[in-house]
């Protein structure tokens, strides 16, 4: 060991279409780290309000929409708008469900593996 660091690069994976229409998803996991990203088309119909238990940390890449908050059966309450830039904190089990606003967007999430 000469003290040199080691570098390592990881293959994007394909975005895979998921069960509502226009939104697809691509995950990598590797230090200790899950991403997720979504990519979200104008016509994307809304994602349901639903629930992780992880904590999770989200950034807006592209585009912008509103992220509903939820009651512990589903059910959406208040909104928040979001646009590119942000910055969203869930802790765990908060239910939410998402809409996207009728532009392209793109939102990146990261949690402990």
């Amino acid at each position: 060991d000469n003290g040199a660091s080691t570098l390592s690069k990881i293959a994007s994976p394909d975005f895979e279409a998921l069960e509502f229409k226009g939104w697809q998803g691509r995950a990598v996991e590797d230090s200790g780290v899950f991403m997720f990203m979504f990519d979200i088309a104008p016509d994307a119909e809304e994602f349901p309000v639903h629930a992780d238990d992880a904590e999770w940390l989200a950034l807006v890449l592209s585009g912008s929409g509103t992220l509903y908050a939820g009651t512990a059966d589903m059910h959406k309450t208040d909104g928040m708008e979001y646009a590119a830039g942000d910055y969203i904190t869930f802790q765990g089990g908060t239910p939410h469900g998402w809409k996207n606003n009728g532009a392209p967007s793109r939102i990146l999430f990261v949690k402990k593996a």
